[in-house]
């Protein structure tokens, strides 16, 4: 069973339907229940907005402990907020996250200096399509170029929406950066978790592949 843990925040119907077409002989149960999360052999964590308050609604229904029990032993997806809380903090409302992965969790500031240049054009939330620049080997990008615009390769464009973006303490966990006026890391793998800043279940074929990968990782 693959389970999509619900806080209540984002579509999870898109990532629910995505996962069927995916993996179809699979299992697919959408949670808030600390039991089935336990039973699962994987975990898709998604998310969209903010993530004040998160911590405390997972620790509210119970979700908090299994995920800190559990999240280490099999495959873990984090998606956009589900990959945001995986950090230690953020600057969103001075929020805690789950400490799993150390870093923060910055806002994009239109008065960050690009290169010495103002950007006019540089807008907030970062919304719409974007490239990824694969920076290593993992089975997540399986079927995927490292190169950006190769032809004949699968387009390594996905699908973002958010404000904020994760600044990990060790640079060694970024599988991926995105370059939205500065480079920031949209992927980031760490034993049994992988974690993005983009909406696989947005992302069209790419997304798809993505997600395939990810149920046919085996650690």
């Amino acid at each position: 069973m693959i389970a999509v843990v619900n806080v209540g925040t984002g579509n999870i119907r898109s990532i629910f339907l995505a996962l069927l077409k995916v993996a179809p002989d699979e299992k697919i149960c959408v949670t808030s229940n600390p039991a089935e999360l336990k039973q699962a052999k994987k975990i898709v964590f998604p998310g969209q907005g903010s993530m004040f308050g998160c911590v405390e609604k997972l620790k509210l229904n119970g979700l908090y402990e299994e995920i800190m029990n559990n999240v280490s032993d099999r495959p873990f997806l984090g998606i956009c907020l589900g990959k945001q809380i995986l950090f230690d903090e953020s600057e969103e409302g001075d929020s805690l996250g789950l400490g799993l992965l150390k870093g923060k969790v910055v806002k994009f500031d239109r008065s960050m200096d690009f290169n010495n240049n103002t950007c006019l054009d540089f807008k907030i939330p970062h919304m719409g399509w974007n490239q990824v620049r694969i920076e290593r080997d993992h089975q997540i990008f399986k079927g995927f170029d490292r190169l950006i615009n190769t032809k004949g390769s699968l387009s390594n464009w996905f699908y973002f929406v958010h404000s904020f973006f994760v600044k990990p303490k060790d640079p060694k966990i970024t599988l991926a950066y995105t370059n939205y006026g500065q480079d920031f890391t949209s992927v980031v793998a760490k034993d049994n978790i992988v974690a993005t800043q983009f909406h696989p279940e947005k992302s069209a074929k790419s997304g798809l592949l993505f997600l395939k990968n990810f149920v046919s990782w085996k650690l």
